[in-house]
């Protein structure tokens, strides 16, 4: 009987989750200024274009606009189904001008595993995914900005000369 209602609940849950996918993807996720007081933009450029090479797997960049464009992919736990680990793909553009830099995470993706076993609700067969959707659900959308939140600081905490906090997962 307990294992009937866990399954139970599990289809439940699995069909609100998907029930709320079906909302618009956001363009950009989340944007951020940091202002670094005392510095010039190319001292800017040239720290976040440093640190991009460190933690995006790709970028681009242009000094003379003060653009740099980096694409990038960081694990985090879901916060929708137990014991499964998303990555999201995103993409950052940091926007230089004066003793500013406006970060802005867009085309945010979730990479939703290929297979995961469901052991947390006692099913034996496992979970075939291996998507890439759009961030939509308010809970992964919030999950996505936590995550996010943690990239701007560790950029921020660069800009402004305090130690890193370590590479992202």
């Amino acid at each position: 009987m307990k294992r009937l209602l866990l399954i139970f609940g599990m289809l439940i849950a699995t069909g609100a989750f998907l029930g709320i996918t079906t909302q618009a993807a956001e363009t950009v996720l989340m944007k951020r200024v940091i202002e670094v007081p005392g510095a010039t933009k190319e001292k800017i450029f040239d720290k976040v274009r440093t640190w991009s090479e460190m933690y995006a797997q790709s970028f681009s960049s242009d000094p003379k606009s003060g653009v740099i464009v980096a694409n990038g992919e960081i694990s985090y736990p879901s916060p929708t189904v137990d014991r499964i680990q998303y990555t999201i793909l995103f993409k950052m553009k940091n926007t230089i001008e004066n003793n500013k830099d406006t970060v802005a995470f867009e085309e945010v993706m979730l990479k939703v595993p290929k297979s995961y076993l469901t052991e947390s609700v006692g099913a034996s067969t496992p979970f075939i995914g291996g998507e890439v959707v759009p961030v939509k659900s308010k809970k992964d959308i919030a999950a996505a900005n936590n995550v996010l939140n943690y990239l701007a600081d560790n950029l921020g905490d660069n800009l402004m000369n305090k130690t890193l906090t370590g590479k992202p997962h």
